[in-house]
């Protein structure tokens, strides 16, 4: 081992010295390594005319972590010595502008024809354009491809360099079969899926690094600071976001692969250090809607590569752990396209060595090569089998034409309309076919208005429809059951992810899933997530009303950052003999700028919010305009909580609905120096979902923050982040988190905290256990009180996702109000799978609560309603509490 490390470090060196950097007077007990390392493939011979790594880079594969701009330097350096064997393309840009790019290495045929490749992959999906006969002639002579993505989380590192060190492979081999390989496939690597996140953990790693690579785990260079390299700028983990698409890294790499086809895909992470190496065949729970054929296909795939790493001496595991059931991964959404899919994790060194709690030294060597064996198995599995995985790929189509019977309905929720075309572009980038009707129409003995969408499942991508549409896809029993088992024996469950994620109730979008697909004629639906809307009446004398929904929050939000006075109404209304609902902005001319009409056409135009010109103030019913139910809305200043104590992706997702989506600024703040920050000029202040705000504030900092709600603020917490206001020491929100000590609750104490009907729960507002196991996921209904000002235009129910085991108490009359509450027993759960301890204690329980405090206003969401960018139902609920909260403040500023 003491010989790696001087190879290692004198690598390392060698590095420095050609990059010219500081960091070489920083490192003088280092010394290049005199020549280049053996071959990672053992008994490997290349073609020295193509350029290995040390020769671009000035070190060996496995010997430093590869920033991404220097993977992109190898690649392109390859192209250039075989520019008949390879291409490279874009696929988009990060946030931080780097590219995002692809390489496909092949024959040289191969490579010549790379579209008509794409074309006849395309045509192969959809049997409805070609026949057996005709998909049989596409077989003889396509290549397979072979999706290769890498390095999705930016601090799984090893991948990337795996991908350098496995194109090289194939252009280089002198290996026969390499090249009979390249005659059966087209390889496309994707070597740095979040360039942004990998930049950022190399910093830290570079900060921290001494003179040789240090393995113990608590050494700077193993040690990511907040937020850690796994997420990309945004901070949002890529590797959930394949079916919201929030991001430009998916939003690209999704289209990539809609365009490809390929017929194997394999996503290549790193796991905890201790852990050896996993690929498929998967653990359990298994979705149902996973085509046979695809898990009969991996499993094939898996045993190629276990005979590769036994030959190499590689310990693996697989069907432990890493299940099949969540569709937003980067090998889960891909198989619902008909591609066999695969995530593949390596044991990660987190840095150039790490030690295992064995003592063992796992070098970053090892895991490159690792990855590299992996790489080369899939490739070569694929090559072998060819004609199944492309005649398998043709029976996925033909599947989900001739199996498919029926239709999703997708109808505008009248609270927020504009949802549902938001919905229907996202399936379309999810590769469905969504057709708009063009006229009212009857299905499933409901009557539909024309604009609604139609799913019909006689399409080739039926199970991309049913595992996103459905209400619920269960979880098999016998799984089930043996998570009951180990409950009972205290062990925790073997639950992965969420088991909920039915687009439908997390958008608040009507649906209905018809067992006839309706005749209506329809046009095809679009990526186009806004359906641009043109003003009604625009010349009317008096104004404007906005009908409330998330695209007329979207108009506000840019509205009153041009100086345009609005007010929202906090009542229904009747005008002209048309009824409006709270939430309707209304927009007079007078006091507004004279270009109001033009500003407003280019508003309803970019987000689809609907508004409507009126000839007068005249109000038939309801409150007047210029009543107190009329709420002056202006521009807030926002400040977010950032940094620890703060999931990351939390505070990223918070960010970026508040910022990307509604299009208003926030000033992230790190929380620690919120304890002596002057928050005076902010009316908001959001602390995003996480655990130890009360350590990391300190009582002088709650106090703080509690004296700047009395002067006004409005105090926002998310999640997590409601343990602070709830704790009795912080003097703020009257709720209490139950059985906040976290100790084991009896039976008994469990049922005294169970509301079982309406009259238990008005008793227990009147009037004023332990805490259930954690939840991994599951959509729950939710009643909203109309008569609240943060209600303004919702819903009268809404979804939620819950995750982990926080459930609070509701506030009693005379302390604030329970805005939204979870739904009774028999309505509570609306998809997945929650334990009937959390479900009975859930009951009644509050999800929003709204508080006074001196003039200032708490309002504290007991679950997050920013998770993964995805619940848009919820959305409005937090833009209403962000700009109506301090309308609400005392005095009103």
């Amino acid at each position: 081992m003491p010989s790696a490390f001087r190879r290692l470090a004198g690598s390392c060196l060698a590095l420095l010295v050609a990059l010219g950097g500081p960091a070489l007077a920083q490192t003088p007990g280092m010394t290049p390594a005199p020549v280049a390392a053996p071959p990672l493939i053992s008994g490997a011979t290349f073609d020295p005319a193509v350029p290995t790594l040390r020769s671009v880079l000035g070190y060996d594969s496995g010997d430093w972590i590869t920033r991404p701009s220097d993977v992109r330097r190898y690649f392109e350096a390859l192209a250039a010595q075989s520019p008949d064997r390879m291409a490279i393309g874009e696929y988009g840009r990060t946030h931080e502008g780097r590219p995002l790019w692809w390489a496909a290495v092949g024959s040289a045929r191969n490579i010549a024809r790379l579209d008509a490749i794409k074309a006849n992959a395309r045509a192969l999906s959809d049997p409805r354009v070609t026949s057996p006969a005709q998909a049989q002639a596409i077989i003889a002579d396509q290549p397979a491809v072979v999706w290769m993505a890498y390095s999705v989380h930016g601090d799984e590192i090893s991948p990337a360099d795996a991908a350098m060190a496995a194109a090289h492979h194939l252009l280089a081999s002198r290996d026969p079969a390499v090249q009979a390989w390249l005659a059966n496939t087209v390889v496309v690597f994707v070597p740095t899926q979040n360039p942004d996140g990998r930049d950022r953990f190399l910093n830290s790693f570079y900060g921290g690094f001494g003179t040789t690579p240090n393995p113990d785990a608590l050494s700077a260079e193993r040690d990511q600071p907040w937020p850690g390299g796994r997420y990309n700028h945004d901070l949002f983990d890529l590797n959930r976001d394949w079916f919201i698409q929030t991001q430009p890294e998916t939003q690209g790499h999704a289209a990539l692969v809609l365009d490809w086809r390929p017929q194997v895909l394999v996503d290549s992470h790193e796991m905890g250090t201790d852990e050896s190496f996993f690929f498929p065949p998967e653990a359990q729970p298994l979705n149902p809607l996973i085509y046979p054929a695809t898990l009969e296909s991996r499993e094939m795939i898996g045993r190629n590569t276990a005979r590769r790493f036994d030959a190499a001496g590689v310990d693996y595991f697989n069907r432990q752990v890493y299940d099949a059931f969540y569709p937003g991964y980067g090998d889960g959404w891909p198989a619902y396209l008909g591609v066999v899919s695969m995530t593949y994790e390596q044991g990660s060194a987190r840095g150039l060595a790490a030690r295992r709690s064995s003592g063992e030294i796992l070098t970053y060597r090892d895991t490159v090569r690792h990855h590299l064996i992996a790489s080369l198995s899939t490739i070569e599995a694929t090559s072998a089998n060819h004609d199944r995985l492309l005649n398998n790929a043709y029976a996925f189509g033909r599947d989900g034409v001739e199996g498919g019977r029926g239709a999703f309905i997708l109808s505008a929720n009248p609270s927020d309309p504009g949802t549902v075309d938001r919905l229907a572009g996202l399936l379309t980038r999810s590769g469905l076919e969504v057709g708009r009707a063009s006229a009212a129409f009857t299905a499933c003995g409901q009557s539909y208005a024309a604009g609604s969408y139609v799913v019909n499942l006689s399409q080739p991508r039926r199970r991309m429809a049913e595992v996103l549409l459905s209400r619920d896809v269960p979880v098999p029993a016998d799984f089930l059951a043996e998570q009951e088992r180990r409950r009972a024996r205290g062990l925790g469950d073997q639950i992965y992810d969420v088991t909920a994620w039915s687009l439908p109730l997390m958008f608040n979008v009507p649906s209905a899933r018809c067992t006839g697909a309706p005749s209506v004629a329809t046009t095809p639906a679009g990526r186009d997530l806004v359906r641009p809307a043109a003003i009604a009446d625009a010349s009317a004398a008096f104004g404007y009303l906005v009908e409330p929904g998330s695209a007329g929050l979207k108009l506000m939000a840019a509205a009153v950052q041009r100086g345009i006075a609005l007010r929202s109404m906090e009542h229904g209304f009747t005008k002209d003999g048309r009824t409006w609902p709270s939430g309707t902005m209304v927009i007079p001319r007078a006091g507004n700028p004279a270009d109001l009409t033009e500003t407003l056409t280019t508003l309803a135009a970019t987000t689809g919010a609907r508004v409507t010109g009126v000839a007068d103030s005249w109000v038939s019913d309801g409150p007047s305009f210029g009543s107190g139910d009329a709420i002056l809305v202006r521009a807030p200043r926002v400040a977010l909580a950032w940094d620890d104590p703060t999931d990351a992706s939390a505070a990223g997702a918070t960010r970026y609905i508040v910022e990307r989506e509604f299009g208003y600024p926030v000033t992230a703040i790190r929380t620690a120096n919120l304890s002596s920050a002057d928050l005076s000029a902010f009316q908001v202040l959001i602390l995003p979902s996480g655990g130890g705000y009360a350590s990391t504030l300190g009582e002088d900092g709650i106090a703080a923050l509690r004296s700047w709600v009395e002067r006004g603020g409005t105090l926002i917490s998310l999640g997590r982040a409601t343990r602070l206001l709830t704790a009795e020491d912080s003097k703020m929100l009257a709720s209490r988190r139950q059985d906040a000590a976290g100790e084991e609750a009896s039976d008994d104490e469990a049922d005294s905290a169970v509301i079982a009907d309406d009259h238990d729960y008005q008793a227990l507002v009147l009037a004023g256990g332990g805490p259930p196991d954690s939840v991994a996921g599951a959509l729950l209904r939710a009643e909203v009180d109309p008569e609240h000002w943060l209600s303004v235009g919702m819903a009268s129910s809404v979804s939620v996702l819950v995750q982990g085991g926080d459930i609070y108490t509701p506030l009693t009359r005379g302390q604030g109000t329970n805005v939204v509450r979870f739904s009774g027993l028999d309505d509570l759960v609306q998809s997945g799978q929650i334990w009937d301890q959390n479900r009975r204690q859930l009951a009644f329980k509050p999800f929003v609560m709204s508080e006074s405090l001196g003039s200032g206003q708490l309002v504290a969401f007991t679950q997050d309603p920013t998770v993964r960018g995805y619940l848009d139902g919820l959305k409005p609920l937090l833009i209403n509490a962000i700009f109506l909260g301090p309308a609400h403040s005392s005095p009103r500023w």
